[in-house]
């Protein structure tokens, strides 16, 4: 029982659920319907609007009896639709495909209504014009009562609706949904009809030669034309399509154009340049097949219209006119000739209403309209061919003259030639089915062409690539081997050339600053040798005076001290000369960095002028690549110029500190941010070192001081640098700071 009772409830909430969706779809099935049918309303309103402006035009040119400016207005809006009447006589028409086999009625003017014709449904408007009566229609909706696979009845542009609608003056309704006028009369309703009316019509129902294609069976099968084209089709669009994947590829790998290498640059530009020309060609030889198709006919149609016109003539070589009461005759002949020359014939009187025609069947179910249309009727062209259509679907049809034995003008004859849209699209696809496999393998061959001509030039100017890269001074190169005389071969004959003049040019410089660097030595170390010599000389010249008198035992003793000074400032001038001399090849090795600064330190705060060093970091455990032999002669040479910086300077003070540099603190951008730095500074509060004179803090001999030889910066960036790491300084006013950067391990 508790099963049961379970089961039912649950079925029960599954019907509840079932009538809930359905209410759902059913209210958003009438938004839906609503909605739509507002935007059929607004679409209608901007259209009575243009037909009033229109038709106010018109109104104007009527009254001046200006025909050319009657068919320039009424011309402008295809959609829209004018029919000139005097008193029951239709005396102009701006389009003839609107049919209707019932008497307008004259009783309504000046308002828009809701009209239904023979093939379409719509509004009209009727005004009075001096002594004529001018209809303006707006058709809506085709309402043919054939309908087909080609002819079916849906909402005519401009408007947009479903086709399961329709149109009807029932206001009552609740599934009606009313359509009112821009000034707020009710004109129709629209409503959703679930099984329209439908008649399928066959080729042996009606026997007609133009416009079989109408009614010919809804089945359509896939010939194997149609596949193959299919499949050539989806071939060319996986080729297009890897063709864009290795361009986009290729840019997102390259970032951009410009860091894309030459050979990608060729592919990239001259691959879819063949593309889109093979495609222009293909395109123009498809659009002019169907223009060359489309020309032959209306050729083939106007010679067959000569004919018939022909054979009419001798026929009716006494009729001084056409009407109706000779209609049934006409008939008969006009099928006749039908058969003979493999067309359909219609035939109008000089008013351009419709007097025979070889299958009447279609002006009764109003598939066709009963009066001739406007381009032959008013111009002077005595053959005309031109585009007509029944619903959406467009055919040709030749108009010519209807002349009697004496060449006068009795009526006109129009002969259709339906030439549909499908059929059109088969002549040419049987041509792109033999011209679109020559395209691809064209553009197959064009791509592997591109790509081995842009391959072919770059390889070479690669070879002069590599070759420059591992061009080094000093050493002997070997020339490029190139056979070809053209823009390449001049590169690489000129890259030869260049390799003979920069080898002799290097031995020349090498030599030269070879000379250079003695003579520069050779000065600087006369220069730094003649200041201490000089006050020797005059020491021991003043000895020489003082000798035998009582000064000499005193001056003797301050002289000999003196010497001693100079004698050693010679030495570690010779000293310093030898270190650079020599520049002892640097061997980074992992020291314990903050041990070896921390002991210098502590050795350095005993100095002579008692000048405080104080230090920031930790005693020990920091491990860095640097020379364990020569780092802590960095740290000496950098502490030293401090101190003599600060020399006779009251609250002098030293802070050195020791870091880890993070990305926030690395000031050098030629640091790799990747990699863990460690990070010393010594900063002074000395006077600073001159705007000038900053860029000369590590060239060799630079010195801003009476003793020493200008060696020690230089020596200093050799033993940082040579162990993979930076020094550099800021300086100001107010003091000096150095960083050294080493690689943290």
């Amino acid at each position: 029982m508790q099963k049961k009772y379970y089961f039912c409830s649950v079925k029960r909430k599954i019907n509840i659920l079932f009538i809930f969706l359905s209410l759902l779809l059913g209210v958003c099935s009438c938004q839906s319907v609503t909605w739509k049918s507002k935007c059929v309303q607004r679409t209608l309103h901007k259209q009575q609007h243009r037909a009033n402006e229109l038709l106010a035009h018109l109104t104007e040119a009527i009254e001046k009896n200006d025909f050319d400016s009657i068919w320039y207005y009424t011309q402008m809006d295809k959609s829209i639709l004018f029919y000139i009447y005097k008193g029951n006589q239709l005396v102009y028409w701006s389009n003839a495909w609107l049919s209707s086999s019932e008497r307008i009625k004259w009783d309504v003017y000046d308002q828009w209504y809701f009209t239904q014709w023979d093939n379409a449904q719509g509004i009209c408007c009727r005004k009075r014009v001096r002594d004529y009566k001018v209809v303006v229609a707006i058709p809506i909706k085709y309402n043919y009562s054939v309908t087909t696979s080609i002819l079916y009845n849906h909402f005519i542009p401009p408007f947009r609706g479903d086709e399961n609608w329709y149109l009807n003056l029932h206001q009552t309704n609740e599934a009606c949904v009313p359509i009112y006028s821009y000034d707020g009369l009710y004109l129709f309703s629209i409503a959703h009809e679930e099984h329209l009316r439908r008649e399928d019509i066959h080729t042996d129902t009606i026997e007609n030669f133009s416009y079989q294609a109408i009614f010919a069976e809804d089945q359509q099968e896939q010939t194997t034309a149609k596949s193959k084209l299919q499949m050539y089709y989806i071939m060319t669009g996986i080729l297009i399509g890897v063709l864009l994947f290795v361009v986009v590829f290729s840019l997102v790998k390259y970032r951009g154009f410009r860091r894309m290498r030459l050979s990608g640059k060729f592919q990239i530009i001259l691959t879819p340049l063949v593309l889109v020309i093979l495609l222009s060609i293909f395109m123009l030889s498809t659009e002019y097949i169907g223009r060359i198709f489309i020309e032959t006919q209306q050729l083939r149609l106007s010679k067959k219209a000569k004919y018939v016109q022909m054979a009419l003539q001798n026929m009716y070589f006494w009729d001084l006119s056409l009407s109706p009461v000779n209609t049934q005759a006409l008939n008969i002949d006009l099928r006749d000739m039908s058969f003979v020359f493999e067309t359909d014939i219609h035939v109008y009187d000089l008013n351009g209403r419709l007097v025979g025609s070889s299958t009447p069947q279609l002006f009764e179910m109003g598939l066709l309209p009963t009066h001739l249309a406007p381009e032959p009727f008013f111009t002077d062209n005595s053959t005309l061919v031109q585009y007509e259509q029944i619903g959406d679907t467009k055919y040709l049809s030749a108009y010519t003259e209807f002349v009697n034995g004496n060449y006068a003008k009795i009526g006109y004859i129009a002969l259709p030639s339906f030439i549909s849209q499908s059929e059109m699209n088969t002549h040419v696809e049987n041509f792109v089915l033999r011209l679109l496999p020559l395209y691809i393998l064209l553009l197959l061959i064009s791509i592997l062409i591109v790509w081995g001509i842009s391959h072919a030039i770059t390889s070479s100017l690669s070879v002069v690539s590599n070759q420059l890269k591992q061009h080094q001074l000093g050493h002997s190169e070997k020339h490029i081997d190139y056979v070809f005389s053209d823009e390449v071969g001049e590169i690489i004959t000129q890259y030869n050339r260049m390799v003979d003049v920069l080898a002799e040019s290097s031995e020349k410089l090498a030599r030269t600053e070879r000379e250079m660097a003695w003579r520069t030595m050779a000065r600087q170390v006369a220069h730094e040798i003649n200041n201490p010599l000089t006050p020797m000389k005059l020491t021991l010249q003043q000895l020489q005076r003082t000798k035998g008198t009582e000064r000499f035992e005193e001056y003797f003793n301050r002289s000999t001290q003196l010497l001693i000074d100079q004698i050693d400032n010679l030495s570690h001038i010779a000293k310093s000369f030898s270190s650079f001399a020599k520049m002892p090849e640097v061997n980074p090795t992992k020291v314990d960095v903050a041990d070896k600064l921390h002991k210098f330190i502590l050795l350095m705060r005993n100095n002579p002028d008692q000048v405080p060093i104080r230090y920031v970091g930790p005693e020990s455990g920091i491990m860095a690549m640097a020379d364990a032999d020569q780092i802590t002669q960095v740290f000496n040479n950098i502490l030293r110029n401090a101190l003599q910086a600060m020399e006779g300077r009251p609250n002098s003070d030293v802070i050195i500190i020791l870091k880890t540099a993070n990305e926030q603190t690395i000031e050098d951008e030629q640091l790799n941010p990747n990699k863990d730095w460690i990070k010393i500074s010594f900063s002074d509060n000395g006077p600073g070192i001159p705007e000038e004179l900053q860029k000369k803090v590590f060239v060799p001999n630079f010195t801003t001081k009476n003793t020493g030889a200008g060696l020690g910066m230089p020596i200093s960036k050799n033993i940082v640098e040579g162990s993979g790491g930076k020094i550099c300084f800021q300086t100001s006013e107010k003091g000096t700071t150095f960083f050294v950067y080493l690689q943290k391990m």
